[in-house]
């Protein structure tokens, strides 16, 4: 099996790590930001799939590309980096009809907790949920160990950086467990000191007709790492922490723990999940995986118009 890797920063470096643990002797061409010709070289001589590495700016090319070769893709999140790209996407898609194999790495949705509180949800362990609210924010200087964070795409609005796109998970895990929306309302900016070019805080509103209607704070600047998720239905209300490491269904009769402890809160090891199944479906010649690229576009829809209504 041969795998093409664009991109060898610390998340490519992840993910030839995964590929080697979960296929031994697997060849990894890798090809740097400035390879273009390489790329094209590479791709066409059909690789088994390619993995998107590279900061969010240079993802759309090079997935057209792909695609067009036919050749599967694991796309690293955020899927684009503005809507100029991500309709480039849409029309491709449209155009290719049939697509190989993809996977946009909203890895979350695979971690063993998250998938205990979407169980919850579906066997209405809180009656109909009313409100919820999603936070998540680290202090962006200590994200990558070693690298200066101001060199970072993180850092670049242009490139995909800020937090609504840099968190993205957030957003996808609203319309994971709790389906899709229709209404967004957006206050995000530049608040802090950090030396970025990318708003560095944002509150998000996400609503449809019956609700639920939700909230999502998302920020470069906690000190302390940070995601927690709260869901209030009817009956009671769903919390998850990941900090905290605890999972609790709270009703007016009882105060249950669900999840607890590192097992199910293991965010590391969401990455060779997806990865595992994502090679699954390579080699068994699925089309489908659990998080393919046209489930992705409604992530980003949602995303890119909390950028717009926000006026960035």
């Amino acid at each position: 099996m041969r795998a093409l890797i664009l991109g060898a920063g610390s998340i490519g470096r992840q993910h030839m790590d995964n590929l080697r643990r979960l296929r031994p002797g697997i060849q990894l061409d890798v090809v740097r930001l400035d390879d273009e010709g390489r790329l094209a070289a590479l791709s066409a001589s059909a690789p088994d799939f390619a993995v998107v590495a590279t900061p969010p700016y240079l993802h759309s090319a090079a997935v057209i590309a792909l695609l067009e070769r036919g050749v599967p893709c694991y796309i690293e999140k955020p899927l684009v980096a503005n809507r100029r790209q991500l309709e480039e996407i849409r029309s491709a898609i449209s155009r290719l009809g049939t697509l190989a194999p993809t996977v946009v790495g909203c890895n979350l949705r695979f971690l063993p907790s998250l998938r205990t509180l979407k169980s919850a949800l579906a066997r209405g362990a809180i009656g109909t949920p009313v409100r919820a609210s999603f936070s998540a924010g680290q202090w962006l200087p200590e994200w990558r160990p070693g690298r200066d964070y101001r060199s970072s795409y993180s850092a670049e609005a242009g490139q995909g950086g800020g937090v609504i796109l840099d968190l993205i998970h957030e957003i996808d895990q609203v319309r994971w467990l709790l389906g899709e929306f229709d209404t967004v309302r957006a206050i995000a900016g530049k608040y802090s000191a950090l030396e970025i070019r990318a708003e560095d805080a944002a509150c998000i509103l996400f609503g449809r007709k019956g609700g639920p209607v939700v909230s999502v704070a998302l920020d470069y600047v906690s000190r302390r790492r940070l995601r927690r998720y709260e869901i209030i239905g009817e009956r009671g209300s769903l919390l998850w922490d990941l900090s905290e490491q605890r999972l609790e269904l709270a009703t007016p009769e009882a105060r249950d723990v669900l999840e607890n402890g590192a097992p199910a809160f293991d965010v590391a090891g969401t990455y060779g999940a997806a990865m595992a199944e994502f090679l699954s479906c390579v080699e068994g010649g699925h089309a489908n995986t659990a998080y393919h690229i046209g489930d992705a576009l409604k992530t980003m829809e949602l995303a890119l118009a909390a950028r717009e209504s926000a006026g960035l």
